[in-house]
């Protein structure tokens, strides 16, 4: 993996650098680069300037508990104290999705 990590660096700085690979195929194969790889960073780096690694975290959650939701259990570990284990929080939170009609918001 380190090698790998290094070879991805080494290749990087040769893009960003631009220094002529004459032939990409041949080079990917001694180097043991997937030729997409080698594309797919020679692109960004011509869009961006240079390689910088972007987060894989989603941009959405859609299945997230809602903000109201964990406010609540946070509130309701503190309330129990001290049996705010998960089964007194969630009959609380059972009997307070009924009370405010939790369900009929689309969460």
């Amino acid at each position: 993996m380190a090698r790998n990590r290094a070879m991805m660096r080494y290749m990087d700085a040769m893009l960003t650098a631009e220094v002529p690979i004459g032939n990409v195929s041949e080079w990917c194969r001694v180097n043991g680069v997937d030729r997409r790889t080698f594309y797919r960073h020679r692109d960004r780096i011509r869009a961006e300037g240079r390689w910088r690694p972007r987060s894989t975290r989603p941009k959405t959650t859609p299945h997230a508990t809602p903000e109201p939701v964990v406010a609540e259990i946070v509130r309701l570990r503190e309330a129990l104290a001290p049996e705010n284990g998960a089964d007194p929080i969630r009959d609380r939170l059972l009997d307070m999705a009924v009370e405010r009609d939790w369900a009929g918001r689309g969460w």
